[in-house]
């Protein structure tokens, strides 16, 4: 008996979601984008992987926190100006050229580190600068695949083709670092760099069998972008009212999660009295939620509109942090920490899908930059607020702190009356008054 493709999900007599389970099948027939996939699924797995080796070779080069301090600043501090010049290459030149020779150049970079270490050449700086360049290049792959993948798959496979990319950077976030950490110890730190070094090729190889299978008009552009700046897409954003309001959220949300980073390994020691395995156990639930969620966010056909399930998603983020605050004990943070990684993983398949629709064709790689840059800088402000307040106020005050500035943003962006109908039935099709005009854009269509 043949197993069924499809199957519908009934609440109360009311149709929620159909799953389809053939469109993973159906998205990989596509053969430039299964190759896109593979190759950005090994270099997301490779960059998690070097995050820890450089890490770790940092602190045993000079066991100083100061200096893990320094590659940190090194990772993230040139991604604004990065963010703005990724932007702009993906918008002027074809896309899958400015992604292999991104790879190519960041395969060097990397590699340099395991040849240094071999003619003993090996110094902190060098690793510094390898830091640098990847924190310089990093955007190019962040805005270039939304910017990419809408041209290789039909409109009706970009929520499938969102959840795949979410799904490549959760696999590689969560077993990277515990491959790395297996291998650091059988290897040595240098050389699990030079399997990084390996995925950057392997990502680059796979772009350029792209380029000799697609015709032409898949990397490059409708329009070139020399007729408009960063500025038309910060006015694209400031005129649309889901993606302000979406990106405000997500902002929020990566300031709540930052500080989740600072507050867990405090709690899993001084209120639940756990050591280091709880404290990977705890993690492993997150990032076990995180993975469910993502392979049902690309099966699921939601009967519901986009903008909503993106509300309800992160309200019921923060609700789970909220629990681990009321419980406080060591099941209640697993079924918290667990029910957060379900509700959070989907809100980017679904945003990012929103956004696709949206942007214009000849703006994705601008605006993609900016907004993930405005996103992502949630991050270190949140570790830093997490920091600042943790010996202040006592742990539980953290936990209900980062959730409530997860919760609250869903409640405000749920009254945004654009959003909340965004991807649905009665969805308005957004047309920010004055934000493109012919004069700003040669080329102002909305891309499908």
């Amino acid at each position: 008996m043949t197993a069924p493709r499809s199957a519908t999900v009934v609440t109360s007599g009311v149709s929620v979601a159909a799953i389809d389970l053939a469109g993973y099948q159906r998205i990989f027939r596509i053969r430039p984008f299964r190759l896109f996939w593979i190759g950005f699924a090994l270099s997301a797995f490779g960059d998690a992987m070097t995050r820890v080796a450089l890490t770790w070779l940092v602190y045993e080069e000079t066991g100083s926190g100061r200096s893990l301090g320094y590659l940190m600043l090194a990772y993230t501090g040139p991604i604004l100006v990065g963010g703005l010049l990724a932007g702009w290459l993906l918008d002027r030149f074809d896309r899958r050229k400015v992604m292999l020779i991104d790879n190519a150049i960041r395969c060097v970079a990397v590699a340099l580190i395991p040849l240094l270490h071999v003619i003993g050449r090996l110094e902190l700086w060098h690793i510094y600068v390898v830091a640098a360049v990847y924190g310089l290049l990093m955007m190019v792959s962040l805005a270039g695949g939304p910017a990419l993948v809408p041209s290789l798959v039909a409109r009706d496979q970009l929520a499938t083709a969102n959840a795949l990319e979410m799904l490549g950077w959760t696999i590689g976030g969560v077993a990277g670092p515990a491959l790395a950490g297996l291998l650091i110890g059988a290897i040595g730190a240098t050389n699990v760099v030079l399997l990084d070094a390996a995925s950057y090729a392997a990502f680059a190889l796979a772009l350029a069998a792209i380029l000799r299978s697609t015709p032409a008009e898949v990397g490059h552009t409708t329009a070139t972008a020399g007729g408009y700046s960063i500025w038309h897409a910060v006015k694209l954003m400031v005129a649309s009212p889901i993606l302000l309001t979406t990106t405000l959220m997500f902002m929020a949300f990566n300031i709540g999660n930052g500080m989740l980073f600072v507050w867990l390994p405090l709690l899993t020691d001084q209120v639940l009295q756990g050591g280091a395995r709880l404290y990977g156990f705890l993690l492993a639930a997150l990032a076990a939620g995180q993975v469910i969620a993502v392979v049902l966010a690309g099966t699921l056909v939601l009967r519901r509109a986009l903008g909503t399930l993106i509300c309800a998603a992160q309200f019921g983020a923060g609700a789970a942090l909220l629990l681990v605050f009321l419980t406080r004990n060591t099941t209640g943070a697993v079924i918290g920490l667990a029910l957060f990684g379900v509700c959070s993983a989907p809100m980017t398949i679904w945003a990012q899908t929103l956004r696709m629709r949206i942007i214009p064709e000849n703006m994705r790689g601008r605006t993609f930059a900016l907004l993930r840059m405005i996103m992502q800088g949630g991050n270190p402000i949140g570790g830093a607020l997490g920091g600042g307040l943790a010996g202040v106020v006592a742990i539980p005050t953290l936990v209900a702190t980062s959730a409530l500035l997860i919760l609250a943003p869903a409640l405000a962006g749920y009254a945004v009356r654009d959003l909340r109908v965004a991807g649905g039935p009665d969805e308005v099709q957004p047309q920010p008054a004055g934000a493109l005009g012919e004069e700003d854009v040669i080329v102002g269509h909305s891309a499908d």
